[in-house]
């Protein structure tokens, strides 16, 4: 019962706080659509589908760090200092791949240069916040998420005055390298002592990676096989996704600590599995009813024609938050099998997409939606499975 608690108080500060993240993030993606031309609107919303996927080793790093303090193996300021490093490494590689990013969405590269500046202070705040939830902080991990809240929302202001869609991506970047100087303030400045080791890092990346890749290929590939106003429109259909994918994100980082234990950790999951499937049917109900009067009062009369198909968007993003919760168990218990069959259906979903070429957006969410779904079943079953932890060594 005090462990239920413990998990109840921990998920009472860190839900309310992500749940504010993922408003100023729709906000941003709302003012976005109204202000912005269908075009410049799916370009956006794919360069930010970029950004989240090249986060992915950040978001790793949060994980690894909280266990690494939990453990008490490492030093914070070490940890900070590891984790500029190779933030600083990732954005010299996205700003390298620039071009390529910029051709493949038909953007200018001004937009792939700023998301790649992103990535050294995203990697400082995971770093922070890994320090804080290994250390149960939950207050001050809260207080962290709700600033990096408000560093999203500053996405807005560029609109407020006709800013173009690099605009926002430079109101953003300023926000984030914000968030990263108060999350250092609260942990302290990066130093030297022992850290992490890469592989360990890899690992976790490696899952996160594939379920992010899957969770956001369908919006890059529907910039790419679509026209520019298609896109445009599935890009305000996939935020009805992400809200039914991030809602339950709070569960994840609660219940991550103790899903590396065999016998706790399997119970918990069940139970989680339960909690949010069913908020996912509830969303998927509430979408069949609601859905038209939602997308014209929140994003203009032209999207209601998204509503007879709209649930489909909410299913996927139902199905992945429950993948999402496979996927931190198997970082717990270092399964790599989760992250290889997400990533194979990842693979499938753009093939079947590049070799149709649909020019519908409600072809391309059908297939996003089969695939997740199919995804979602097939790791179910996995969990009939004797878990076997398996333990790595990196010097």
């Amino acid at each position: 019962m005090e462990d239920r608690a413990s998990l109840a108080r921990g998920g009472g500060l860190v839900a309310p706080a992500l749940t504010l993240v993922n408003l100023f993030a729709y906000a941003v993606t709302v003012a976005a659509a109204r202000e912005l031309s269908k075009d410049a609107y799916g370009t956006l919303v794919a360069l930010l589908g970029v950004l989240l996927v090249a986060c992915v080793p950040a978001i790793a790093l949060q994980a690894v760090v909280a266990g690494s303090v939990a453990r008490g193996t490492a030093d914070a300021g070490a940890l900070l200092r590891r984790c500029l490093l190779l933030g600083l490494g990732a954005a010299a590689v996205a700003a390298a791949l620039s071009p390529v990013i910029a051709a493949f969405l038909h953007s200018g590269v001004a937009g792939p240069f700023l998301v790649a500046a992103q990535l050294a202070p995203f990697a400082v705040m995971s770093g922070a916040m890994g320090v804080l939830q290994g250390r149960e902080r939950f207050g001050a991990l809260a207080l962290v998420i709700v600033v990096q809240a408000l560093g999203r929302g500053a996405g807005v202001v560029p609109l407020a005055f006709s800013g173009t869609g690099d605009d926002v991506l430079l109101a953003l970047l300023l926000g984030m390298l914000a968030t990263a100087l108060f999350g250092v303030a609260l942990v302290g400045l990066p130093g030297r002592g022992p850290s992490f080791g890469l592989v360990e890092v890899a690992h976790a990346t490696g899952g996160i990676l594939a379920l992010l890749v899957l969770a956001n290929v369908d919006v890059l590939l529907a910039r790419n096989v679509l026209s520019g106003d298609q896109s445009g429109r599935y890009a305000v259909g996939s935020v009805l996704a992400k809200a039914a994918f991030w809602l339950p994100q709070a569960v994840a980082v609660v219940v991550f600590p103790r899903l590396s234990d065999p016998l706790e950790g399997q119970a918990l999951l069940r139970r989680s599995v339960l909690l949010v499937g069913g908020l996912g049917v509830v969303e998927v109900l509430g979408c069949v009813v609601l859905a038209r009067p939602v997308l014209e009062v929140t994003f203009g009369t032209a999207y209601g024609s998204l509503s007879p198909y709209a649930w489909l968007w909410v299913v996927q993003g139902a199905a992945l938050s429950i993948v999402q919760l496979l996927v931190y168990r198997a970082i717990a218990v270092r399964d790599r099998v989760t992250g290889a069959l997400i990533g194979i259906a990842a693979v499938v979903e753009t093939a079947v997409v590049l070799l149709w070429q649909p020019d519908r957006p409600s072809q391309v969410i059908a297939v996003a939606t089969s695939v997740a779904a199919l995804t979602t079943a097939s790791l179910l079953l996995r969990l009939r499975e004797p878990v076997h932890t398996q333990t790595t060594t990196d010097p």
